[in-house]
């Protein structure tokens, strides 16, 4: 019987102090992950690529897509700071360019709002959504017109030509709930510039443009140029023309559209 005692008597604090062995490690391997990550986050933010790649390879704690309260991620401090080196190991370490913050912007959202070029074009080239619409709508493309970005235009438009490509043709067919097009109501053609006609040129000029949902057109940006006076004639009337706008589900939508500028010779007599 005594014996029996005094094993009891020793198993109970053996229990108690493994117990509290286990709870102070947690405690302490907890935080420690939880700050790596925010240090991921920080040199992400800072820019610091030799930081980013040491916490990227010298530990397991690290957790790629962890993010703060507002649900940042260190892929999106890096596209912020326009920091296209550390994006890519990022990426390269799984980073995923389609996460939303608190906000719902995704990395996409805020390098196009920042003018990040090279960021922009390393998102896309890792399959970034360039199609998801943040809190208030808008997409990537909506804001690089807005933001009057000409280059990360370019990209956006190249990625979506892409994208239709691949496409199969049933998804062309109209669904429900999917936008209808605006219709241009009001409209007036822009001037000839006197120095084009005496040089003949002629052509189209392209703008990629934000009609609004109340019909009136937003930022408008070239994204095909002709000539400057004509490029700029073709800006300004179209700043001044009228739409029904864009509907989805039956509800007046802000959208981006393409709109081509025809200037033609006027016909010899």
């Amino acid at each position: 019987m005594d014996g029996r005692l005094t094993v009891r008597y020793w198993r109970a604090p053996l229990v108690r102090i493994l117990t509290t062995l286990f709870l102070v490690w947690f405690a302490i391997a907890a935080p420690a992950a939880q700050d790596v990550n925010q240090r991921l986050r920080e040199s992400a933010a800072a820019g610091d690529i030799e930081a980013i790649r040491a916490l990227l390879t010298s530990t397991d704690q690290i957790t790629v897509d962890a993010a703060d309260a507002l649900g940042w991620t260190a892929l999106m401090h890096a596209a912020v700071a326009g920091n296209d080196v550390g994006v890519q190991l990022l990426l390269d370490a799984g980073g995923n360019p389609d996460l939303q913050n608190a906000a719902r912007d995704t990395a996409l959202h805020l390098a196009t709002q920042r003018g990040r070029t090279r960021v922009v074009q390393r998102l896309l080239e890792a399959g970034a959504d360039f199609e998801a619409r943040d809190d208030g709508g808008r997409t990537p493309l909506f804001m690089a017109i807005e933001g009057r970005h000409a280059e990360i235009i370019g990209l956006l438009h190249g990625a979506a030509r892409a994208g239709n490509r691949r496409r199969s043709p049933a998804l062309t067919l109209t669904v429900e709930n999917e936008t209808v097009a605006p219709v241009i109501i009001q409209w007036t053609d822009p001037p000839y510039a006197e120095e084009s006609l005496l040089r003949k040129i002629e052509g189209t000029v392209v703008l990629m443009t934000i009609v609004r949902k109340d019909g009136s057109v937003g930022a408008v940006s070239v994204t095909k140029s002709l000539e400057a006076h004509l490029d700029q004639n073709a800006v300004q009337a179209v700043k001044t023309w009228k739409f029904d706008p864009a509907t989805r589900a039956g509800v007046p939508v802000d959208v981006v559209v393409a709109i081509g500028v025809d200037f033609r010779l006027p016909e010899a007599p």
